[in-house]
């Protein structure tokens, strides 16, 4: 099916000035501005409609319903998408159709859904701090007509009297408030110390804190330290503000190409969203955010770029050249972060275009540095990540998985919120499904993707090749959409089609064809390894027999595989913490050899033949 972007192919007839829009059940009315789709009214009016792939109209999320009949001819892709019933009740998508006139437009849960399941925790690893900084509490003496020495230099006399040629400067937004905090202080202080420099004062007794932050596509997972104990004091998931333009790297490089204002507008958001979290977080603690004097960062490279203003231009272009893979500390002002006045942003170093600092982060985070087995580490998600450890050498490579396994590119796909279907089990005539929030299924999230191929594949409802049997007491042939297969009694609208099967065959094949490259790489096979660690949100949902049935992983014995969580958040904590680890982060990333899959030997080959389902895993 071709795919139009362009507005002015979308509808035929331009839309009148003063056009409002009445988004239901947000109950928020919004103007539309001229030749302006649906869904991009939405977003400048902050209504929330899910839209995978950035409104380029190749995805089914952005789904809404016009409700007092107003609804516009549909765009020649909606006529393919919906059938003739559902365009006579005004089902359109967001970003294909522009308004005409004034109208009631109603998002459906399943297109607001907002990610009601945010991972943050990981197998958590203390270990002895030793921050990139340190705390030296001293006493002043006021001034006097007889001492009038100026308040920097009392204060950087005091701290070398403690500790003789720790310090020699004040990092200048510290002088902006010093007076007045000294004497609100009663002359006693804490000084933080960064190389020779005090980037902050704080209260005697207050916590030295440091923010680590794994900034995912989907999703951002914050974790507030006490640097000096080494404890983590809160952990918060937030979901990424850059969702609205994209559910994958390569719609929000889509939306911000060769536009310096959209690139900072996602910055922008990025930071606001951050600040939020942190200000909750410090308040949960009765702490201020100026207490937090070091934040270190993983994300991918796209996402990295995004929070540090750099390009992403050439990222979606082979050879796909980022802009920088390893980048000096920055000032968290410079970037709009609220934390102490000279507190520094680390941001892991990356290791590719699409090999990012989240994954140097999730090497540390296993401490890939003291594995002496052979290991392959994977964090699934839309761009899959793979390292091979082996014999004290690193190999790695990505896969663009799809958004299939969080789905997106889903008939019915949603974030997991409420109403999201996450397991299904079929036993006889029935499919027993897992909801979260014990709710009415609305839709079907990732991990029931999975679930939905293994469990129809086991009873013969799916074939090796992954066609759908219309003779299964399963299927339904529904027009404009084919042969289905129903996933709930009580909502006939919730199935699972052919090309949903289709999408979920190409991603676990490129995430099984990028195992068996690695492997391939080292002249090794699925045999050889001890271990096969599955990190992240989506690893750790996952059913890991549905992901075995489907091919996706090798068929080896169940206690080889590990699901260990946020691995990348741990990473992200052991750098910022330790100060040795944080180098030991970029050895890791530099010692890492990048294999590039796209083109490579025997990938084509290869990827064709784990397109299959495996035979072994049919009843």
């Amino acid at each position: 099916m071709a795919t139009n972007t362009d507005s002015t192919h979308k509808n035929d007839q331009t839309p009148n000035d003063g056009i409002v829009l009445n988004f239901t059940p947000a109950e928020q009315q919004i103007a539309s501005l001229p030749k302006e789709t649906i869904l991009e009214t939405a977003r400048r009016g902050s209504v929330t409609i899910v839209n995978a792939c950035g409104g380029r109209g190749i995805c089914k999320s952005c789904i809404v319903q016009y409700k007092d009949d107003t609804a516009p001819p549909a765009s020649e892709q909606d006529q393919h998408f919906f059938s003739k019933a559902k365009l006579a009740k005004g089902w359109r998508r967001a970003c294909q159709t522009v308004p005409q006139q004034d109208s009631v437009i109603q998002v459906p849960k399943r297109s607001t859904a907002q990610a009601s399941r945010v991972f943050v925790a990981g197998n958590d690893m203390w270990v002895h701090p030793e921050p990139m900084m340190e705390s030296i509490s001293v006493t002043l003496q006021p001034p006097t007509m007889q001492d009038c020495l100026s308040d920097d230099q009392r204060l950087i006399n005091a701290v070398n009297a403690v500790k003789p040629g720790s310090c020699n400067s004040i990092y200048f937004h510290v002088l902006l408030s010093l007076s007045s905090f000294l004497r609100e202080e009663m002359w006693s202080v804490q000084a933080i110390v960064r190389e020779s420099e005090i980037i902050a004062v704080l209260p005697i007794g207050s916590p030295m804190l440091g923010l680590a932050m794994d900034l995912g596509t989907t999703n951002f997972c914050l974790m507030l330290v006490d640097l000096q104990t080494g404890d983590t004091l809160v952990t918060k998931g937030v979901e990424n503000p850059q969702s609205k333009y994209g559910a994958d790297v390569i719609a929000r490089m889509y939306h911000v190409k060769g536009k310096p204002a959209a690139l900072k507008e996602l910055q922008q958001a990025t930071v606001a969203s951050i600040n939020e979290a942190a200000r909750e977080m410090c308040e949960k603690v009765s702490l201020s955010v100026t207490s937090i004097v070091d934040i270190v960062a993983a994300a991918n490279t796209t996402i990295h770029h995004i929070l540090l203003g750099l390009s992403v231009d050439y990222l979606g272009m082979a050879p796909f050249p980022p802009v920088a893979r390893t980048t000096e500390w920055i000032g968290a002002e410079y970037l709009g972060i609220h934390a102490a006045p000279g507190a520094h942003l680390y941001a892991m170093d990356n290791i590719a275009g699409y090999v990012g600092g989240d994954h140097t982060a999730m090497l540390l985070g296993i401490r890939a540095d003291l594995e002496k087995r052979t290991v392959v580490a994977m964090d699934i998600g839309t761009n899959t990540e793979f390292s091979l450890i082996h014999k004290d050498k690193y190999y790695c490579l990505s896969t663009p998985s799809g958004p299939a396994l969080e789905g997106g590119s889903i008939s019915c796909g949603m974030r997991a919120a409420d109403g999201a279907i996450e397991g299904i089990k079929v036993t006889g005539d029935e499919v027993a499904l897992k909801v979260i929030g014990n709710c009415e299924p609305v839709g079907i999230c990732g991990s029931a993707v999975l679930d939905a191929v293994a469990e129809f594949f086991r009873i013969g409802a799916i074939d090796p090749t992954g066609k759908i049997d219309p003779s299964s007491i399963f299927a339904d042939n529904q027009e404009k959409v084919g042969i289905v297969l129903r996933l709930s009694k009580n909502n006939p609208d919730i199935v699972f089609s052919q090309l949903d099967v289709r999408n979920v065959q190409l991603a676990k094949s490129a995430i099984r064809t990028g195992i068996e490259m690695l492997l391939d790489s080292a002249g090794l096979v699925a045999e050889d390894l001890d271990k096969i660690i599955i990190a992240g949100a989506f690893g750790v949902f996952i059913s890991l027999e549905s992901a075995l049935a489907i091919g996706m992983l090798p068929n080896l014995q169940r206690d080889r595989f590990e699901q260990v969580g946020n691995a990348a958040g741990v990473g992200a904590k052991l750098a910022l913490v330790s100060g040795p680890l944080r180098e030991q982060a970029g050895i890791l990333a530099a010692a890492s050899t990048h294999q590039e899959q796209a083109g490579a030997a025997g990938y084509t080959k290869l990827f064709m033949e784990h397109l299959k389902l495996p035979s072994e895993f049919a009843d």
